[in-house]
């Protein structure tokens, strides 16, 4: 994001409930990242500049959600609440995240960049049905060298046993 600056975004869909969210971080005639505070845009827009449009994403405080353990509460540059959910078993300093998608959910591994932001590593949206044995999948996944194939097959192999219990893997 070349020359990322705080920049207001009334309409961000985090500022509905509540109004100082009504920041995001500003490029040329666009605003990313809709929903953040304007202390959270000051303190992502440095870490922001110069990188390429996409993959990050910026960490949030929302102290009125409670998430037993999980955390932190990320917007992406869409302004899409994304929710780290926990630490990948393999993957060092990755955490399991995931949140709403137009088509289902994008469920996929983050990590710190620098400061409040952080990066997709890898990502895939599914359908709703499909959510569990998606992060089961990522879950299972032995090591960064295994995520290149993970979105080519975010569901895995045909009777691939999901955590769930059931044959084939999906939601029942």
């Amino acid at each position: 994001m070349e020359h990322a600056v705080p920049q207001p975004a009334p309409g961000a869909p985090l500022a509905g409930g509540d109004p100082t969210r009504r920041w995001g971080i500003g490029t040329a005639g666009s605003v990313g990242f809709p929903g953040l505070t304007r202390p959270e845009a000051d303190a992502a827009a440095p870490v922001l500049a110069g990188r390429a449009p996409g993959a990050h994403l910026v960490a949030v405080t929302l102290p009125v959600l409670l998430t037993d353990g999980a955390g932190p509460h990320l917007v992406d540059e869409a302004g899409t609440l994304v929710l780290a959910l926990g630490p990948h078993p393999a993957v060092p300093e990755a955490k399991v995240a995931m949140g709403p998608a137009a088509g289902g959910v994008v469920v996929g591994l983050v990590r710190p960049v620098a400061g409040p932001v952080w990066a997709w590593l890898v990502r895939a949206e599914v359908a709703e049905a499909e959510r569990t044995r998606a992060l089961d999948v990522l879950d299972a996944l032995p090591g960064e060298e295994a995520l290149a194939a993970w979105p080519h097959d975010p569901l895995g192999p045909a009777g691939w046993r999901s955590l769930t219990g059931d044959a084939d893997g999906g939601d029942r």
